[in-house]
């Protein structure tokens, strides 16, 4: 099956769909970067909900996910994908934190979801390398399980934009 990956510049908060894929820290702490603006505009309830998963299961491995609701946001629910916290981002936290996402917008039937490059912000790790490893994840993912109908990439800047564009 093909895959139809759609790119957006712009805030992520903003995606107005099913699931906002958040890059989280393991401990679901929304600081800066896409967490920080999550965070601003989606509302206390949404950290309410992190701290509530993580004093009920502990802190996330690097690689895995979690779901919460979106509070204010225009999605439905947020999707915590954790590339990075307790270490920093790398290729295998990155591409598991990914595939994860999409097992929980699964599980949520979700059929719109956006992504952002997990671990290039805040995390540091090149956005070009992170952005193929989640395209990929994304590709491989198709092969064997559901996608949702919409899947988004979000690039903040037009740079990014354009490279995720040249990617897919």
């Amino acid at each position: 099956m093909t895959v139809l990956i759609r790119v957006e510049q712009g805030d992520i908060t903003s995606f107005e769909g099913d699931g906002v894929v958040n890059a989280a820290n393991n401990h679901l702490q929304l600081g800066a970067g896409v967490a920080g603006a999550i965070r601003e505009k989606g509302g206390h309830q949404i950290q309410e909900e992190c701290d509530l998963y993580v004093r009920t299961h502990g802190p996330l491995r690097l690689g895995e996910a979690a779901v919460t609701g979106a509070g204010n946001l225009r999605a439905r629910w947020v999707i915590h994908a954790a590339a990075m916290g307790d270490e920093r981002p790398s290729e295998d936290s990155i591409r598991r934190s990914a595939r994860r996402a999409l097992f929980l917008a699964a599980e949520h039937q979700m059929n719109s979801i956006a992504f952002p490059v997990l671990g290039s912000g805040v995390g540091g790790f090149p956005f070009e390398s992170a952005a193929r490893y989640i395209i990929e994840e994304i590709r491989e993912h198709s092969r064997e399980h559901p996608l949702p109908e919409i899947v988004v990439l979000y690039g903040y800047t037009e740079t990014d934009a354009q490279t995720l564009r040249r990617l897919i």
